[in-house]
């Protein structure tokens, strides 16, 4: 689809699709859908009181079921009791991984990088709201209150785990033979909305004007 890859952090990165400008300015006014399988995914699994103790060392704070919290670049999401999904940009990856594989051993945890065996994918601008209602990740009410930040919902059949960072940003993380199906899930229910596919450029200028606007 035109797209223009560089090497980054031993990773493919799709920097854009022709018009860093123009996808910028569809993100602003309506919606895009970007790649950003690069992140470093971490899976930790544990007793829960062993799990809050290792995301309390990390972090200072507790991730719930079904919360997440911003903290040392990384997200932290709680999957369940005895399951926390770690979000982090390539850069920090090891260093997080490094710090988190002996903390996790003291207390008994488990630490599995899932970078290359989920795929991510980011919606993000104006109108994710009304993409993530299309897809039912906000259930039958479409009320993006009504669900946590991150939550379960299929694409195209596929398990699905979702990061509502903003009402202007998510990500889905699927397994990465799934990805195909569902990036056309997205791209799908984004049509109404104009959604399009965007890079890394884009997704990086957006990012600054959200942090100039809050």
């Amino acid at each position: 689809a035109g797209a223009v890859f560089v090497q980054r952090y031993g990773h493919q990165v799709v920097v854009s699709y022709g018009s860093s400008a123009g996808e910028l300015a569809a993100c602003v006014c309506a919606a895009g859908m970007a790649d950003t399988s690069e992140l470093v995914k971490l899976e930790l699994t544990g007793r829960p009181a062993a799990m809050r103790e290792l995301v309390r060392q990390a972090t200072g704070e507790a991730a719930a079921p079904g919360g997440c919290l911003l903290a040392g670049g990384a997200w932290w999401c709680g999957a369940a009791a005895d399951r926390v999904i770690v979000l982090s940009e390539p850069r920090c990856g090891a260093r997080l991984r490094g710090h988190l594989a002996g903390r996790a051993a003291r207390l008994g945890c488990d630490l599995r990088d899932r970078t290359s065996e989920w795929a991510a994918i980011t919606v993000l601008g104006l109108a994710t709201n009304r993409v993530l209602a299309s897809l039912g990740v906000f259930g039958a009410s479409s009320d993006p209150h009504a669900v946590a930040p991150f939550t379960s919902c299929p694409l195209a059949g596929a398990e699905t785990l979702w990061l509502l960072e903003s009402a202007h940003r998510a990500v889905a993380l699927v397994r990465a033979e799934d990805a195909d199906l569902a990036w056309h899930a997205i791209e799908h229910a984004g049509r109404p909305q104009h959604i399009c596919c965007v890079g890394q450029d884009a997704v990086d200028r957006y990012t600054l004007l959200e942090r100039h606007a809050a």
